[in-house]
């Protein structure tokens, strides 16, 4: 994880040097209650100066954790485990003893990398938040530009699949991660001087996000899922670190989960998602529900779960391999399926509905697991 805080007179100069660096089965159809459930539970956020203010001015332990694209440049990241975890000073533990404690177990096999507790926080119960940007651009409606990601997080609450992170978090109680009340919003975009699509500062989602949290709530009782539509590139602001599918060489990460806070309005758990039916994100065939909302699902539980048992990077994750030094609960699985892909099973089912999700690492199994 990497903390900073941003300056207004630097922001869109970083916005330009991290572009110029880039030169650096069926589709099931949401019912008429499931859409209105999506559309209806929600507020309109406008971004107002102040919240530009405040994410410029008054921000600070920003960390971050990003999911590599399946790209050369996502893998690149992946290898030298550049996530944006921070480096512990603790020396990895033997793998050979560690290998004779623990019993062989069947395939996908045992990983020599268990999650270790670091002593931060964990999210017991959270509420999520969606937050939809620029929904118009993009067909007008959550179906048309992400699928069910709401739907989708009401059903994983209410699955036995959630219940891996029980081990994690130490309960078991049921239904612990229903989502909230929804947010929509509009965020300025750029036009990328060297294609066509348009490109969001860091800024600016972290404008967007204060809005949203000032109306819907602080502190580690909500997560906000920030969705942007397609067409729209991010970077890390002074940097070549980009979801940018139309510029591989810059394309490093499909999403993220952070952490920040606001001076005015204290800490905030959220993730970035940008469109994630794309080459290099998107799931693997078959997806029961399509591609665009399944391909949302999964890259949307992988964050889900890597904030619920490490929110700011300084709880659950791996620090007894080299190989996976820092990887979180999703990063496992992730990096055995090579970079991107990810172990997926399409027969996941949550709450009664079938869904295209990437496996979860089990410190009670010693592998990726689909159930707990």
């Amino acid at each position: 994880m990497t903390s900073f805080s941003p300056k207004a007179s630097t922001r869109r100069a970083c916005m330009l040097a991290g572009i110029l660096a880039a030169t650096v089965m069926f589709l099931p159809l949401l019912t008429a209650t499931n859409l209105l459930a999506q559309e209806s539970e929600a507020v309109h956020v406008d971004v107002t100066a102040a919240d530009s203010t405040a994410a410029t001015y008054s921000v600070s332990n920003f960390r971050f954790h990003i999911t590599p694209a399946n790209t050369a440049a996502g893998k690149a990241a992946l290898g030298s485990r550049n996530l944006g975890m921070p480096m512990s000073t603790t020396r990895p533990k033997s793998l050979t003893a560690l290998a004779t404690t623990i019993p062989a177990v069947p395939a996908p096999g045992f990983y020599p990398s268990d999650l270790v507790n670091h002593g931060g926080k964990f999210l017991a119960t959270t509420t999520p938040n969606a937050v939809f940007v620029n929904e118009s651009s993009c067909g007008g409606t959550i179906a048309a530009c992400w699928g069910n990601p709401v739907k989708f997080l009401s059903d994983l609450s209410n699955s036995t699949f959630i219940h891996l992170t029980d081990q994690y978090v130490g309960t078991t109680a049921n239904n612990r991660y229903a989502p909230g009340t929804s947010a929509f919003t509009s965020i300025q975009v750029f036009p990328n001087p060297f294609n066509n699509e348009k490109i969001v500062s860091q800024n600016d989602l972290l404008a967007a996000l204060h809005a949203a949290a000032k109306t819907l709530g602080t502190g580690y009782g909500h997560l906000y899922n920030i969705f942007l539509p397609t067409g729209m590139d991010t970077c890390f602001d002074g940097t070549s670190a980009c979801y940018s599918p139309d510029n591989l060489g810059t394309f490093v990460f499909c999403a993220y989960h952070a952490s920040v806070t606001f001076s005015d309005i204290g800490h905030v758990l959220f993730s970035v998602l940008p469109f994630q039916n794309v080459s290099g994100c998107n799931a693997a065939a078959p997806t029961p529900n399509g591609a665009l909302a399944d391909s949302t699902n999964s890259t949307l539980s992988h964050e889900q779960i890597e904030a619920i048992t490490d929110p700011d990077g300084t709880a659950w994750f791996s620090d007894s391999s080299l190989d996976t030094f820092g990887f979180e609960i999703a990063d496992l699985c992730q990096a055995v399926g090579g970079g991107g892909s990810g172990l997926f099973a399409p027969s996941i089912v949550l709450n009664g509905h079938s869904y295209d999700l990437q496996l979860e690492y089990s410190n009670k199994y010693h592998a990726c697991a689909g159930a707990p």
